[in-house]
């Protein structure tokens, strides 16, 4: 960015904030609590309704923001057990929750599922924090509640909802990189009213960031001949929108609107490896939007009635380049790439309290995918369908004061109701058919003492594959397989979790065994049009288990220091050369706070990952790594000031091999809370 800009765009961050100040009233900056939306909590324990189930990991938002995570995909690798993820030839940034990656993992939020349908994934870096009041996670016992596929776990996304007769808050900042470039900056804004029966919210937040600075010393290539690295550049603008409706204390109705509008660049690979080709990619549309309805009802003096309707559409344009000028279109390997997919659906729950010690608790899920694609110019459209439905059932038994016991079952169905395939200019359906599968949980907490929990639990889950799975050729790499069938999982956990005085901690042991897992397998090479050539197929049994340690201590008024551990051990049983992809082994994040002055607050914090694999065969290794964050965050002039670096000591790291992350990177931000 030129420095002329930087001078124009700094002078609109603080006219923003000044205007914002202006219109609040003359008191204190009010505390930006962010509280709970009820209506999004999809799991709870006892009456009490805010509760989490035993193992369930909470970000709230306080404590994204005091480490500066900027994306719900930078949030969540501040949990054990859940490591980052970036596909580099897609710049997708997913996550993987214990060794499970992101089509086996839902994400959901408030409770509504979001997903790309095609191929199960969405880019959680394109998703912002703002607007959110927690982070829910759930991982090997998740409630059966939540719907179908969830193998590995569940993401849940709540978000907030105002408080008072007017607040909202204002923000902007940019980077500074280490040559003194602005490389990005940030806008946005949040604005509510609660009027006691009723209340309203809009939100919007806008991201530009033309590329990133490698870390010094990074070797030059073709593909990167310099310091900056190539087509990095990004564009993100999150709108949403909530109008509520609270007629009593025990009823409410909630109607939300979101959109996402993007563009992105996809850096081509920087690597050595062999065999490894860069893509001349850009995104000049990522685009998703969606509206949808939950409420609340009470039923008589012990029961409650969810409703939960949505409707979701993603349009999506990719753009294969001939190289890195990015101009022009005539080698076999560039096209364009259309999808247009939508998704509407239903949960209805139901919550009857029986006594203080039995609680049944039913849902029934329903949804209806749709995509579209069109790969080259004159060609038809591909139409793809599927219907999902899921009906589970769980009960809570409280057989005294100290025991919880909660069993749950769910059936699920996958109708695939139309699949094109596209021969020459023609189009040919593909077989389609419908797959059942039952799942159950098994889950008991004993209340050992004050404050301590310890709990045990064993599920069997399930996945079904996606159309991408199915129905891909791949660009001409593979075969579709249309009768590919669900992959399961067993899985055993053991956790305590509790408090002691001004420390508290968390352990678990956990253990997944997956059957008919899917897998690629290699097939001849004459198979394909772009050989090597593969077919995904049901004949994989894996295991993962490892341990998750967590803790936090408050030193003093002034200072406090928590961290936690993740060990993950990936084994292929059936095939056992085969290395597992893009997860580390260990996993280790640290961070010490310190209060001092008024409403100051300085954090200094470090990550530390081992190597992975991007490859299974071990060719291509992403190295360990350690990163070192600091930021100093209060208030100076009746706004909120914050300023930090990312990865301090300006060291080489990379989640893929061949797609190296930013170096050293300043940061400023400006804020006020009204």
């Amino acid at each position: 960015m030129s420095k002329g800009k930087a001078a124009a765009l700094t002078v609109a961050i603080v006219s923003a904030i000044v205007f914002a100040t202006a219109g609040a009233a003359a008191e204190e900056p009010a505390a930006d609590g962010a509280p709970v939306v009820p209506l999004g909590v999809v799991e709870v324990i006892g009456s009490a309704g805010d509760a989490m189930p035993p193992g369930a990991d909470v970000l709230d938002i306080e404590d994204i923001r005091a480490q500066s995570r900027r994306n719900v995909a930078e949030a969540l690798d501040l949990l054990p057990g859940v490591t980052r993820q970036n596909f580099g030839q897609r710049r997708d940034t997913l996550v993987n929750v214990r060794g499970f990656d992101s089509r086996q993992v839902t994400l959901y939020v408030d409770g509504v599922p979001v997903y790309v349908p095609y191929d199960g994934n969405l880019d959680l870096a394109r998703l912002g924090v703002e607007d959110l009041s927690r982070i829910v996670v759930t991982k090997g016992l998740t409630s059966v509640l939540y719907g179908p596929n969830a193998l590995g776990g569940s993401i849940n996304l709540v978000s907030r909802r105002p408080q008072r007769e007017f607040e909202g808050s204002v923000y902007g900042g940019f980077d500074v990189d280490r040559s003194g470039d602005l490389p990005a900056y940030r806008l946005g804004g949040r604005v509510g009213t609660n009027q006691g029966s009723w209340y309203a919210q809009a939100s919007a937040s806008w991201q530009d960031a033309d590329d990133f600075e490698l870390p010094s010393g990074f070797p030059r290539s073709a593909n990167q001949p310099d310091g900056r690295r190539a087509n990095s550049g990004a564009r993100d603008l999150d709108l949403s929108l909530k109008l509520g409706w609270t007629p009593n204390a025990t009823d409410e109705y909630a109607l939300n609107f979101y959109r996402v509008d993007d563009e992105k660049q996809t850096p081509p690979y920087a690597g050595h490896a062999a065999g490894v080709s860069a893509r001349y990619w850009r995104w000049p549309k990522w685009d998703k939007d969606g509206v949808y309805f939950l409420s609340r009802t009470r039923i008589g003096e012990s029961a409650d009635l969810g409703v939960r309707l949505y409707y979701d559409s993603f349009q999506n344009e990719l753009r294969s380049y001939d190289d890195a000028t990015y101009t022009t279109q005539r080698r076999p390997y560039a096209f364009t790439s259309l999808y247009d997919d939508h998704t509407y659906g239903f949960s209805v729950s139901f919550e009857q309290r029986w006594s203080e010690s039995q609680i049944t608790r039913m849902a029934l899920h329903g949804k209806q995918d749709f995509h579209r694609e069109n790969d080259s110019v004159g060609a038809p459209w591909e139409r793809f369908k599927d219907r999902t439905w899921s009906a589970a059932l769980e009960h809570e038994w409280r057989p005294d004061a100290a025991w919880t016991i909660t069993p749950g079952v769910s059936w699920n169905l996958l109708q695939s109701q139309r699949a094109d395939d596209l021969r020459g200019s023609a189009i040919v359906p593909f077989e389609v058919g419908s797959d059942v599968a039952f799942n159950g949980q098994l889950v008991a907490a004993w209340q050992a003492s004050e404050g301590v929990q310890v709990y045990a639990g064993v599920s069997r889950k399930t996945r079904f594959p996606t159309l991408k799975d199915r129905y891909s050729y791949r660009l001409g790499s593979a075969i579709p397989n249309p009768g590919l069938k669900p992959e399961d999982s067993d899985n055993l956990e053991i956790g305590v979790q509790g408090t002691h005085g001004a420390f508290d901690y968390k352990a678990a042991l956990f253990d997944s065994r997956l059957r008919e897992a899917i897998q690629s397998v290699t097939l001849a090479a004459d198979a394909c049009t772009s050989p090597p050539c593969s077919q995904l197929r049901n004949v994989g049994r894996a295991r993962h288990r490892g341990v998750e340690l967590s803790a936090g201590l408050e030193l003093s008024e002034a200072w406090s220091v928590r961290a936690n551990y993740g060990y993950v051990q990936r084994r292929n049983v059936s095939q056992p050369t085969v290395k597992p992809t893009d997860t580390p082994r260990q996993k280790l994040f640290a961070a010490l706070d310190y209060r001092f002055a008024a409403g100051w607050r300085a954090t200094l914090s470090a990550d530390a990952e081992s190597k992975r694999y991007s490859d299974s065969f071990g060719a291509r290794v992403a190295g360990g790594f350690t990163l070192v964050d600091a930021s100093v965050r209060g208030p100076v002039a009746g706004l909120d000031l914050g300023v930090g670096v990312r990865n301090a000591f300006d060291r080489r790291y990379a989640y893929q091999e061949g797609f190296p992350e930013a170096g050293r990177t300043f940061f400023v931000e400006l804020g006020k809370h009204f």
